[in-house]
């Protein structure tokens, strides 16, 4: 049986998408069972993890898996494995038991639905060799505030990791089974301005190459101009996710976006200064 192409969604890490696919699921469109906070589905997560891992990337070096997506004979094999757990038993974990039962993979899908997470704009071309139709919609916000955004997440993270360890420093350091799973350097490569906006050249440039390479297939759309337009923009979004909605509650919902919270780095003197040193980075995607 074959089923409704997805939408997956692509973009940087702190870039907006979470508000969005909150209210995109609020009508209707399914992201998968048992979404995190950020609204991803923790099992197509885990897939992009294991792709990942067999080109030692990580979310902050992404540019290694370009390796496995050059190695012909690699990309066979895990192309075929991502079609097997896809249309298998294993897709339970994306489907949940009751819409697994019903259609026993994910390429007999027939409602909108799609996924969200920041690796798939790099694991991309993997996924659209499974669903050569599939639609993409990249999010994109101005480079400063996510680079802030990935600052102050590290910071926080650290802070935690720091304390729980000077708590329980006897106990971690007399421990036989050495060493502990977690670390402290978490993120280290955003640990200030300039690694964050660097990191965000990398996903931001990835992702307008694979919109201008799908043309009416790909939708790009700015954080900020979703929070000052909202209306337009959603019902955008919307459309291009095949979802019928009411445009009374369309307009419910896009009266719950805040203009306030786009640009928020030139709240800041010291991130106005920033972004002013960096122009020529920012301009490369339209942002002045």
């Amino acid at each position: 049986m074959t089923g409704r192409p997805p939408v997956i969604i692509i973009g940087m890490h702190r870039a907006g998408t979470s508000m969005l696919t909150r209210s995109m699921q609020g009508f209707g469109f399914f992201m998968g069972r048992g979404t995190t906070r950020n609204e991803e589905c923790r099992w197509t997560n885990h897939l992009n993890y294991w792709l990942f891992r067999q080109s030692s990337a990580t979310w902050e070096r992404p540019l290694g898996v370009d390796a496995l997506l050059a190695d012909a004979d690699s990309r066979e094999l895990v192309v075929d494995y991502l079609d097997g757990v896809t249309r298998g038993p294993a897709s339970v974990g994306y489907l949940g038991l009751r819409r697994w039962l019903r259609h026993r993979s994910m390429h007999a899908l027939c409602e909108p639905w799609g996924w969200k997470d920041p690796r798939n704009t790099f694991t991309l071309p993997l996924w659209l060799e499974l669903f050569p139709q599939a639609r993409v919609l990249h999010i994109m916000r101005h480079g400063v505030d996510v680079a802030q955004s990935l600052l102050v997440r590290r910071e926080q993270a650290l802070a935690r990791a720091a304390a729980r360890y000077r708590r329980r420093r006897r106990r971690y350091v007399n421990n036989p089974l050495a060493p502990k799973r977690s670390g402290f350097a978490h993120s280290p490569r955003v640990r200030h301005l300039h690694g964050g906006l660097a990191l965000w050249r990398e996903y931001t440039g990835r992702a307008r190459q694979h919109v201008a390479s799908l043309g009416s297939r790909a939708l790009e759309l700015r954080y900020e101009t979703l929070l000052e337009e909202p209306l337009p923009h959603l019902q955008e979004v919307l459309d291009f996710c095949g979802l019928p909605v009411a445009t009374a509650d369309v307009e419910r919902e896009a009266a719950r976006f805040r203009a306030d919270r786009a640009y928020a780095y030139r709240n800041d003197g010291m991130l106005n200064r920033f972004a002013g040193s960096v122009g020529a980075i920012l301009a490369e995607f339209g942002y002045q």
